[in-house]
């Protein structure tokens, strides 16, 4: 199990946020396979710098910017030579283990239930 949560908390960010959503959609096979118009087959899809850019808009600096705090927060992973992300499952569904605090502060504007 992992020993912190992610920190999810970077999606706050505009460019983390649309940088994970052209990620999360880069990497799923089925959405893919939509795009596309036919059935890719099984894999692990990777979305590059480049790619974000061309889904979002977004210049080369912000999209690599948002690529490596995303995996520094914990909600993306890199392959083995850092130049593609893909969403990170694995952290975003592992429980967190016993004694880590997992839910934000709660709101001082909001009554206690």
């Amino acid at each position: 199990m992992r020993s912190q949560a992610p920190d999810l908390s970077v999606l706050t960010d505009r460019d983390c946020l649309i940088t994970f959503a052209a990620m999360a959609l880069c990497c799923d096979n089925t959405v893919r396979d939509h795009e596309m118009g036919y059935n890719q087959g099984a894999g692990t899809a990777y979305i590059t710098a480049s790619g974000v850019m061309r889904r979002t808009g977004l210049s080369r600096t912000a999209a690599e910017h948002a690529l490596r705090r995303l995996a520094t927060a914990g909600v993306a992973e890199s392959n083995h030579d850092s130049s593609g992300w893909r969403t990170s499952a694995a952290t975003l569904t592992t429980p967190v283990s016993a004694g880590t605090p997992d839910q934000p502060p709660r709101d001082a504007n909001h009554s206690s239930p």
